[in-house]
């Protein structure tokens, strides 16, 4: 068997894929050495403590999204995993837009607080990872094939109602005559 161009082609994505998230988690593995090592220093540094982390929390974040990206390239090789795919690249998208806007916010509240550049640096990397995993969540999003139907759905069938020209009896009701007829 040979393999088509877009399975050899979607192979090679998802290898980079899996490659980015795991250079992702080399970072957050080394940011956060650096974290224990400034938080053992005498005395510890706070603010560049509250930098590291940041950067860390945002390298760990991309790696999962690129994990998420690839797993949804792999649903969406068969014609049944496409909208699952999609659901999972719309949730990546949303996840680390919002992901950014929050750190955005944290790095802010942080240099306001500290009055150091470093919680600001860490957030803002932080910030950039999660928006371009926004923007390959979206690609790849847009990138999907369209499952077109070319069949048209089957016809509802029609069913005519059994009604007939005579009511029906109700016994002891209004349609049948009784005593109650003939009083009048």
């Amino acid at each position: 068997m040979t393999a088509t161009p877009a399975v050899i082609s979607g192979s090679r994505r998802a290898v980079r894929l899996v490659s980015g998230a795991t250079a992702a988690v080399v970072v957050t593995l080394v940011l956060t050495g650096l974290l224990g090592a400034a938080l053992a220093a005498h005395p510890p540094s706070a603010a560049t403590a509250l930098g590291l982390g940041l950067g860390a929390a945002g390298a760990a974040v991309l790696a999962t999204g690129l994990l998420a990206v690839a797993r949804a390239g792999a649903l969406a090789r068969h014609p049944s995993g496409r909208v699952r795919a999609a659901a999972v690249l719309t949730r990546c998208l949303l996840a680390s837009t919002v992901g950014a806007v929050a750190m955005a916010v944290v790095g802010v509240v942080a240099v306001s607080g500290t009055r150091a550049p470093a919680p600001g640096l860490g957030a803002g990397a932080a910030a950039l990872l999660l928006v371009g995993l926004a923007t390959i969540a979206g690609r790849s999003r847009r990138r999907l094939p369209v499952a077109a139907s070319t069949t048209p759905a089957p016809p509802v069938p029609f069913i005519p109602s059994q009604r007939s020209a005579e009511p029906v009896p109700v016994p002891g009701g209004a349609s049948e005559p009784g005593p109650a007829a003939g009083a009048r």
